[in-house]
């Protein structure tokens, strides 16, 4: 079959490719690019799949290019099956032999036509996870690291990796970032030490691939020549999200004809913590002085009130191009601008509206800055019987460190005195309590004091514990946590700990008075365990449900992207949410902006902003991005 489509095709005369019908001119002339490089400025809802897989279908079937020379790439793999979906149906089903695939997944292939690698040879995020632990353990020196460092330290390799490795390889930048609490010098000796590791089981990450095949191309020429040979004409879709290396190994493909099409909207680039650099994208045209630019310049999504808000707000960035979009659609409702005294006022606002739209949710989305700021409205419709679907699973606010230690006092009070919940409880704050000393299941207090019998101060400390447990005995669940954070000196027990190491007070304290605020409605410790076990159902199960069909959609503006709603809500529109805290310099900022952008821009009928202004102990600021579109 192959070959005969082979035979085929080179009897087809080369000519000119021919756009589509129906193209609108900015489309008509991407599809219409034959050879050499060209940059395709792509906004929101603007058809770049059409785009795209028209022009593949020119260059085949107009322009007399073989299929298998073409190459296109994207970001995921959902992408990339969409797209060869999209390309065969566009096609009626012809076998047209053209290659799909993610960066990875391409070359990962050229790696595995090289060294013969198997699946085996991938490190899994477990793995990943167990090597950097092994790693850590060999170090002298370095402090211990909880989950989420362990997680911030393998983001940081990752992002290394995809900047060049500066230090190891001699172009890339030469500041080495900083992980969590290891200085520079320590990060650089992690790093290699499990570079090293890695190497010697014969093992690579998905940055791995990209990186070696950088380092394949560069040691065997001939290697590199075939597979330009192969590749004749590259397409690659969500330019933006491309990072140093893969660019670095992508003009190396391209060469020498570079018939490069590349696909994106620099005010859609968000994906900075995995290393996508938007600036790659700005300077395509000095890499490529011959590219043609070309905009796509008319979105068929939204409104024109929903284009221009979001429009003006981009417009306040610096770095980027400066675009003419339109909307293809008549004018529809103005954007909405919605204040409220606190959160709670605000999500009853949106889960109110999403009880009266009924199936018509199912065409909504709640768009977060993040997943945590998704917990408490998750809460509300779990109690309202809203149903709700999840792209990313939500951990429960109910399993953060301060929430179990709360649950474990108020476990260890009303449901029996386990040993697994004074484990937990009995040095926080601290008591100079030993584990040795508790030897049952059921914790007798006596005993424990029998246990400090020689030592004066501990049978005072128990001596107080145990008045301090039988006075909260007789309170109800909220009263009880209030007595917890003063009475007991929980709250103090935070603000030390985040002296002696986390700095995660104002979070931790945040995490402790949204437990206090959910216990209020309880008036026993098992109700609200059975509540708390109802909604973590509801919070698995939001994951497996399908999108649409009744159910709105949370997500967060990272989570949102490449996907549209009529209806969009932005919550938490303050500052210290979007922009985030950890985000307020520079580049930092803009970026902060594109997620707005980009969550705004998901909307095709209706957009929602909301704000909350706060009490006089803890105001709430309005975000700059809402001051840059004049509320």
């Amino acid at each position: 079959m192959d070959d005969f489509l082979k035979r085929e095709q080179k009897a087809m005369p080369a000519q000119k490719s021919v756009p589509a019908a129906g193209s609108n001119p900015g489309q008509a002339e991407a599809i219409a690019h034959r050879d050499g490089p060209m940059l395709v400025l792509a906004g929101p809802g603007s058809g770049k799949t059409y785009t795209i897989t028209q022009r593949i279908r020119c260059l085949i079937e107009e322009g007399g290019v073989q299929p298998d020379s073409i190459l296109v790439i994207t970001f995921t793999r959902a992408a990339a099956e969409e797209m060869k979906g999209r390309f065969f149906r566009l096609t009626e089903g012809k076998f047209y032999p053209v290659n799909f695939g993610t960066f990875h997944a391409i070359y990962y292939h050229i790696l595995k036509s090289a060294y013969h690698y198997q699946s085996g040879n991938i490190l899994s995020e477990h793995e990943k996870r167990e090597l950097l632990k092994t790693v850590l353990f060999r170090q002298k020196g370095l402090p211990s690291m909880e989950e989420d460092q362990l997680e911030l330290l393998l983001n940081q390799i990752s992002r290394y990796k995809n900047d060049g490795c500066p230090g190891v390889l001699p172009d890339g930048p030469q500041e080495m970032p900083q992980a969590g609490a290891l200085s520079k010098e320590q990060f650089f000796a992690v790093y290699s030490a499990y570079s090293r590791e890695a190497k010697e089981r014969r093992k690579l990450d998905f940055d791995d691939m990209v990186l070696e095949c950088r380092n394949l191309f560069l040691q065997y020429p001939s290697i590199l020549a075939a597979w330009q040979k192969k590749f004749r004409y590259i397409l690659v879709d969500e330019f933006q999200d491309i990072n140093a290396m893969q660019y670095e190994v992508l003009r190396m493909l391209a060469l020498p004809e570079n018939n490069l099409f590349v696909v994106g909207d620099d005010d859609q680039s968000i994906y900075a913590f995995r290393g996508a650099r938007p600036e790659l994208m700005l300077g395509f045209q000095k890499d490529y002085p011959q590219a043609r630019r070309v905009e796509l310049s008319i979105n068929y999504r939204s409104t024109p009130e929903i284009l221009s808000c979001a429009g003006k707000l981009i417009s306040v960035n610096k770095n980027r191009f400066e675009k003419k979009s339109r909307a293809a659609s008549g004018h529809g409702e103005a954007v909405r601008f919605l204040g409220f005294p606190d959160r709670e006022a605000q999500n009853e606002k949106i889960a109110g509206e999403l009880l009266e739209a009924g199936e018509e949710r199912g065409k909504t989305a709640v768009i977060f800055r993040t997943n945590r700021d998704a917990a408490e409205l998750a809460e509300l419709l779990t109690k309202k019987g809203i149903p709700f679907w999840m792209k990313e699973k939500l951990k429960s606010p109910y399993r953060s460190q301060t929430a179990l230690d709360l649950r474990a006092y108020l476990s260890f009070v009303f449901a029996g005195q386990r040993r697994s919940d004074f484990f937990r409880i009995m040095n926080r704050p601290k008591r100079y309590i030993s584990r040795s000393a508790v030897d049952t299941e059921r914790v007798d207090l006596d005993r424990l004091k029998a246990f400090y019998r020689d030592k004066p101060y501990m049978k005072e400390i128990l001596r107080k514990l145990e008045m301090d447990l039988a006075r909260l005995k007789r309170m109800d669940p909220y009263a009880a946590v209030n007595y917890i954070r003063r009475g007991l000196g929980y709250d103090e027990y935070l603000r030390q700990s985040a002296l002696e190491g986390n700095g995660r007070l104002q979070e931790l304290r945040q995490e402790a008075d949204w437990f206090q605020k959910q216990v209020r409605e309880f008036p026993s410790q098992a109700e609200l365990e059975e509540h708390i076990l109802f909604y973590e159902k509801e919070l698995e199960s939001a994951s497996a449900k399908k999108p649409g069909e009744g159910c709105v959609s949370l997500l967060t503006m990272h989570a949102s992207k490449g996907l549209e709603y009529d209806a969009v809500y932005l919550p938490d529109c303050n500052e210290g949410t979007i922009p985030h805290k950890k985000s307020m310099k520079g580049e930092q900022v803009e970026e902060e902006r594109r997620m707005f952008y980009v969550a705004m821009t998901r909307a095709r009928k209706r957009l929602t902003l909301l704000w909350v202004a706060g009490t006089k102990e803890e105001p709430g600021f309005l975000s700059r991005f809402l001051s840059d579109l004049g509320f």
